[in-house]
């Protein structure tokens, strides 16, 4: 796996071939032993990874402000995470290494949020996986229903079946919020594959593991697609 500056940010690559599925994966800083561990978990799946990283996980994966209680605030900058996804990583990464195949948006709690939210924004990607995603977040729920996804698009939710037990009554809905979006999707005639994942334990529970299924089972429905076979 190579690192490289792209426009300012921190990226881990690695490239398996240029017509394969290639995942845009949101981590936080310093986030390369769990990347390594994630691409190891998938060593079998064919697509590419392009993981870029966060400064400041509050501001730059937040969709818009957003206050959760006197500790906790959100800034909003996840519209500039996202002009740069659209204007400077994937035209970089595409120019550098000659990518041509479908590009999924990947993330993991506030990341899987903005992966969401990054999803319904932009025309860039044929895909989604927001694994154990921050769906409570303030707004969001009216926000999907408002919104379509791209068409003949995968979507891929996850959650930890203890995660709605936690004690913040904001945070404790994210159980009902995941299972609306789902519905969301359900309804969308631009979704043309679709699973609500549920997984054992909180929050915390084994993130690397979620990550990976979820790019198990999104990379497998395009590749099938393609006339892949693992």
């Amino acid at each position: 796996m190579k690192t490289a500056d792209i426009s300012g940010r921190t990226c881990h690559i690695l490239i398996n071939g240029t017509d394969l599925p290639t995942i845009y994966w949101g981590e936080m800083k310093g986030s390369s032993e769990t990347a390594e561990k994630v691409i190891a978990l998938c060593r079998d799946v064919k697509c590419n990874y392009i993981i870029f990283e966060a400064e400041d996980w509050n501001t730059d994966f937040s969709p818009w402000e957003f206050t959760l209680n006197r500790k906790t605030s959100f800034s909003g900058g996840g519209r500039n995470t996202l002009s740069w996804l659209e204007n400077e990583c994937i035209v970089s990464a595409e120019k550098e290494y000659g990518l041509t195949g479908k590009r999924i948006i990947c993330g993991y709690s506030l990341a899987g949020l903005f992966s969401l939210w990054a999803f319904y924004e932009s025309s860039k990607f044929s895909g989604v996986i927001s694994s154990s995603g921050s769906l409570w977040f303030g707004g969001w729920t009216d926000y999907a229903e408002s919104r379509s996804a791209p068409v003949d698009s995968t979507v891929y939710l996850s959650l930890g079946r203890r995660e709605e037990k936690a004690r913040d009554k904001t945070m404790g809905a994210v159980g009902d919020c995941t299972r609306r979006q789902y519905d969301i999707i359900c309804g969308d005639k631009n979704v043309s594959r679709h699973i609500l994942e549920w997984n054992e334990g909180g929050h915390f529970n084994e993130p690397e593991n979620r990550i990976a299924k979820g790019i198990k089972w999104t990379v497998a429905q395009l590749n099938t697609q393609r006339g892949y076979t693992f």
